[in-house]
């Protein structure tokens, strides 16, 4: 029993050891085959032989400077009650809120009126008066005033001369004469009276009485003489005042014939203007304790509430909500040049995807600013903000038309090769200049390029990325010997994303080839080449042409259709 289990074990494993056999021979046969099958079928020519026919054409074409940007509102205020210092108080009423949208002259807070209320009547009261007194000084007399002012006048001068023939005076100077004769009586009869008495002609009595005759007439004398002095002076005082008349009543009348005086009517109008300036000042402090807005547009900020002493940004708003806003890009130092006001724009952003909005270049700051080693410049665009799609704040992408090349020769993008430094296209040797230039070029080509195909495959199995890439780039031309094309070089204007103009190289009905199996490592290589068209730049900060440049190394993309 045990040596019949033996040799079924010893069976069981012959037969597995059959089948692993067999099974590794197959793979040798298959995978032998598929080499066999490979190698026979497709050979480097025919694995190149795939490729798609264009032909030059004559089109349009526009260059564009590429950017991204910030939307912000073109106009944009703070408003307070900074006008209203003088009738300063608390907020009284707030009658909108954040985001409401205002038009112009709506009234969006107001503070308490008294005080500026009065300040204006004051100012009121002090224009009417005001013009008043021009009016007067500007008013010429009536004939029934003309008359009242030449009877003032007949008056005057004849109470001129009644003063002057004064009555008072003459009777003053009688009585003054008249005291006068009496002292000198009294003098001479005291005199006698002495020289009796001293003779022992009288008795002391009589003496006496001469002597206050005497005294009582220097008395009378020395009175008449003052009230003569006084009465002369007052009628002098008298004469003068009557002639001041006189003279007063003779100008009015002057005046009144000659009409207004220039000299008080222009201070009559000064006074009126100070007292409009006054009224406008008290009137402006009236209209500012009520806020109202100076244009359409949306609440952005509050700062204040009912009851409190207003900010100076009390309230600010913008017209975000209008349909007109602005945009603020960075252009690069190397495409500025390019940009100035009143060229085309377009803008596409993430949050409408399928929208594409229109604007134009409105300002290019002069100032530049450089982070991190990269000098730009501002740019402000305008954007039509249709339907109020866009948003303050919202990122944005800008293509700035510089401008567009009409009738040229075009070539898709994806047509273009670089060789050696020289850009070109792969053009069918049937074109005009004939298919025997062919020959050489295309052999020294597949010469070239086998051996970069080889250093491809060892780079391949060496690991190494850049003898591999270098293999790879070069060997999608393997065997371009037999193929019915040739590299032409050429010389590019104006370029897009799907399509380059040719200026030199190319004419219109040539067909150049898209190799359909270097799509790939085209696409790969592509993204490094940023050198920029001849004559045109590249890429470089905030902005670049469309498509990059074609100045360096590489392939560009190619796609395949």
């Amino acid at each position: 029993m045990a040596e019949t289990e033996k040799k079924q074990s010893f069976l069981l494993k012959s037969k597995s050891k059959k089948k692993i056999i067999l099974a590794c021979l197959a793979v040798v046969l298959i995978g032998g085959g598929g080499v066999y099958a490979y190698k026979t079928f497709m050979t480097p020519q025919s694995a190149q032989a795939a490729f798609l026919m264009e032909t030059v054409k004559r089109g349009d074409i526009s260059a564009t400077v590429l950017a991204s940007g910030t939307v912000q509102a073109s106009k944009r205020t703070s408003l307070s009650f900074s006008d209203a210092e003088d009738a300063k108080d608390a907020i009284s009423s707030i009658e909108v809120k954040i985001g409401d949208q205002v038009k112009a002259g709506q009234v969006l807070a107001t503070m308490d009126d008294s005080v500026a209320k009065i300040q204006v009547t004051n100012a009121e009261a002090n224009l009417l008066s005001a013009q008043a007194r021009l009016e007067d000084a500007q008013k010429r007399k009536t004939a029934a005033e003309i008359s009242s002012l030449q009877a003032n006048v007949n008056q005057a001068k004849s109470e001129l001369d009644m003063a002057k023939q004064s009555i008072d005076t003459q009777k003053a100077a009688n009585d003054e004469a008249k005291a006068k004769a009496n002292l000198e009586t009294a003098q001479k009869t005291f005199s006698s009276q002495k020289a009796l008495f001293e003779a022992g002609a009288i008795s002391k009595t009589e003496y006496d009485s001469a002597q206050n005759s005497l005294d009582q007439a220097q008395r009378d004398y020395n009175t008449a003489v003052l009230s003569a002095g006084q009465t002369k002076g007052q009628s002098s005082t008298k004469v003068e005042q009557a002639q001041a008349a006189y003279q007063t009543a003779l100008e009015a009348l002057n005046d009144a014939h000659e009409g207004p005086d220039a000299a008080t009517v222009l201070a009559a109008k000064a006074s009126v203007e100070q007292a409009k300036a006054q009224l406008q000042q008290a009137q402006k402090a009236l209209n500012a304790v009520t806020l109202k807005a100076p244009m359409d547009g949306v609440i952005v900020q509050l700062n204040g509430n009912v009851g409190e002493i207003p900010s100076n940004d009390f309230i600010i708003m913008d017209n975000s909500n209008s349909g007109d806003l602005e945009v603020l890009a960075e252009i690069s130092q190397s495409d500025i040049g390019r940009v100035k006001e009143g060229l085309n724009v377009s803008f596409t952003t993430s949050s409408y995807p399928d929208q594409t909005f229109n604007g134009k270049v409105k300002l290019v700051y002069p100032e530049a600013k450089t982070n991190s080693g990269v000098t730009t410049y501002d740019v402000l665009l305008s954007v039509a903000n249709k339907d109020s799609m866009l948003k303050i704040g919202m990122t944005m992408n800008v293509t700035i038309e510089i401008g567009t090349h009409q009738n040229v020769l075009l070539v898709p993008a994806q047509a273009l090769q670089t060789r050696n430094g020289q850009d070109g296209v792969y053009v069918m040797a049937g074109n005009a200049d004939g298919a025997a230039q062919t020959t050489e070029p295309a052999a020294n080509e597949a010469q070239q390029q086998g051996k970069n195909r080889e250093g491809a495959r060892e780079g391949g199995r060496s690991g190494s990325g850049s003898r591999a890439g270098a293999g790879a780039g070069a060997g999608a031309s393997e065997g371009r010997a037999n193929m019915p094309y040739r590299f032409q070089p050429v010389k590019i204007g104006y370029f897009a994303s799907d399509k380059v103009e040719i200026t030199e190289g190319l004419k219109e009905g040539d067909r150049v080839v898209i190799l359909m199996n270097t799509a790939t490592s085209s696409s790969n290589q592509n993204s490094g080449r940023t050198g920029g068209m001849p004559g045109m730049g590249g890429f470089g900060g905030g902005g670049g042409f469309q498509g990059g440049g074609f100045g360096g190394g590489g392939v560009v993309q190619m796609r395949g259709r």
